[in-house]
């Protein structure tokens, strides 16, 4: 079993490596320099003349940007259903504990069938159909090495039908195929218990 996993680590971690700059995406944000009375508006597409589809009120905060636009100077942001853009001017980036730190997922999930990934305390919950909430405590999260764009850590839990899992997590852009949501990670999930051995894949959120 344990050689198995280390396997499907060294699977899904084998890339070519890619260089590490200090505005990788996603990351959190909190709006700034908008007046108490105005919103942060988000628009369609990159451009201060684009249609306005969402806002964000002037205090809001952990703003996930999932990616920044061909001129830098606008991100992706995800609310209400859409996916718009919002000026980085009025967005102010959470410090980062150095560019390769693992990114600090809140939740993940897919389709077909429907599963999700969500933080609780120092762990986390699996769910899928036909499966009783399974909660996981995380041993290990690490980089993958010479790059800084692929993650991994590995879970367990006490139930036996699903005793251990691997996660890997890579930036890249990612559709649930069911939101308007477009996301900035995707995550491959590898369980392993007596009821059997699953792969499930689809995207994560650094928000809750």
């Amino acid at each position: 079993m344990i050689r198995r996993r280390r396997l499907a680590l060294l699977v899904a971690l084998a890339a070519s490596p890619v260089a590490a700059t200090e505005d990788q995406f996603p990351a959190l944000y909190d709006v700034q320099h908008v007046a108490s009375i105005d919103v942060l508006n988000l628009r369609e597409y990159p451009n201060a003349s684009a249609p306005v589809i969402a806002a964000l009120a002037p205090d809001a905060h952990d703003i996930e940007v999932v990616e920044a636009g061909p001129n830098g100077r606008w991100g992706r942001v995800n609310i209400n259903g859409v996916s718009g853009w919002a000026s980085l001017r009025y967005l102010r980036r959470h410090p980062d504990a150095g560019i390769s730190r693992v990114p600090d997922i809140a939740r993940c999930g897919g389709t077909e069938p429907f599963w999700g990934l969500r933080r609780s305390g120092t762990g986390y919950v699996f769910d899928a159909p036909e499966i009783d909430e399974t909660r996981f405590t995380r041993d290990w999260r690490g980089t993958a090495l010479g790059r800084s764009d692929r993650f991994a850590m590995t879970l367990h839990s006490q139930r036996a039908s699903i005793g251990e899992g691997v996660a890997v997590i890579a930036r890249a852009s990612c559709s649930d195929g069911m939101s308007g949501y477009l996301f900035g990670l995707t995550i491959d999930l590898f369980l392993n218990g007596t009821s059997g051995e699953t792969l499930y894949s689809g995207c994560c959120s650094l928000q809750p």
